[in-house]
């Protein structure tokens, strides 16, 4: 399941950085893939020792990543059409779907992977609605790694056969997205196998980040990203990427059946027995670990949040179609039903610079 820890990759790690606990400040002994929880309950963020590495660096103990698909460099592409129908002098896309699986989380598989890889764990399971299922499972078998995957048996049927192809074992689970979270963390401790929660880890939050990095150094100066948020990593890895005098201010979208961000973002509390069903599986994250600060970063950015409906995301991810010829999954078309709705009620200017990120393949859906 794992060999013995590197003495040198963990002195090298704690010469950048350490894990502090987001609630009791506790700081972990070891900066480990290894610590999901610290004592109190609490999970990990990652504090780097120098500011230039909490904009830019990785949290791995070398600095090129050792399992790497060549994720990144995404397209960033103009819609000009669409931006002029909304009322906006600027709109550009960041063509995640692009990414070796499929999906924006390549970018955080292979930091979190590429760290365990360097702790020589062989074996790990993670819970997800499809697309980091099938990105975990990727990376893992690049590595040499077996990975278990628990998802909710109403997912996607092109994820989950994704999932499978790379050679994952595939554990499905009736009921809502949380009941795979909680048999993934059960079977995880029964088995002695460490978790890899996408949604837990804060290595895979930074590996989000260097998404907007791209964006800067394709000179394209934003004043707003908005982006769809199920567990938050897009909204964190966003606000990560930006020194305080860069940042645009960060938006949050979600659907109207399941919005535990657009709660936290507002000071109230969601009861995750609000759910209700939605065509955005992706997002349909009734619980997200890091809801606290995926808030902080809409929040501190000056940012706002909001709900949609099925039928703007279903509307949207035509439009994208035809008009943009852009075929993206519906939770990727939500972000753009949410960047219309906040443009029409003076959310965002007319004169805004807009990024969107085009989270993952319409190919993966059959809606």
């Amino acid at each position: 399941m794992s060999r013995e820890n590197s003495p040198g990759v963990m002195e090298a790690r704690s010469s950048r950085f350490e894990l502090i606990c987001a609630v009791c400040t506790e700081v972990a002994e070891v900066p480990s893939v290894r610590n999901v929880y610290c004592e109190c309950g609490g999970i990990y963020d990652i504090r780097y020792f120098d500011t230039a590495d909490a904009v830019s660096g990785l949290p791995t103990a070398a600095s090129n990543l050792a399992v790497d698909f060549g994720q990144g460099s995404t397209p960033l592409v103009r819609l000009d059409g669409l931006a002029r129908s909304i009322g906006l002098a600027g709109l550009v896309a960041k063509l995640e779907f692009c990414s070796p699986t499929g999906s924006f989380k390549d970018r955080g598989s292979a930091v979190l992977v590429s760290a365990a890889h360097e702790e020589g764990v062989e074996e790990f399971v993670e819970d997800s609605s499809g697309n980091a299922g099938a990105s975990m499972s990727a990376y893992a078998a690049r590595a040499g790694m077996r990975a278990h995957v628990f998802a909710p048996s109403s997912a996607a049927q092109g994820k989950l056969d994704q999932i499978q192809i790379f050679g994952a074992e595939l554990h499905l689970i009736d009921g809502p997205r949380q009941a795979a979270t909680d048999a993934a963390a059960e079977f995880a401790h029964r088995q002695g196998i460490p978790y890899l929660s996408h949604a837990l880890s804060p290595w895979f939050a930074e590996g989000v980040k260097a998404m907007v990095a791209e964006v800067a150094d394709a000179g394209y100066h934003a004043t707003d990203i908005v982006a769809p948020a199920g567990n938050g990593a897009l909204l964190i890895g966003s606000y990560a990427g930006y020194t305080d005098d860069e940042r645009p201010r960060i938006h949050c979208v979600q659907s109207q059946a399941v919005q535990p961000l657009i709660r936290a973002i507002r000071g109230a509390v969601w009861d995750a027995d609000e759910v209700e069903p939605t065509v955005a599986s992706g997002i349909a994250v009734s619980m997200p670990p890091r809801a606290a600060q995926a808030a902080r970063a809409v929040v501190a950015s000056g940012g706002s949040a909001i709900a949609v409906a099925d039928a703007a995301m279903l509307e949207w991810r035509e439009r994208l179609a035809v008009e943009a010829g852009i075929f993206c999954e519906v939770t990727s078309a939500a972000a753009f039903a949410g960047l219309e709705e906040l443009v029409r009620k003076g959310e965002i200017g007319r004169e805004a610079r807009i990024v969107v990120p085009v989270t993952g393949s319409g190919l993966k859906e059959a809606i």
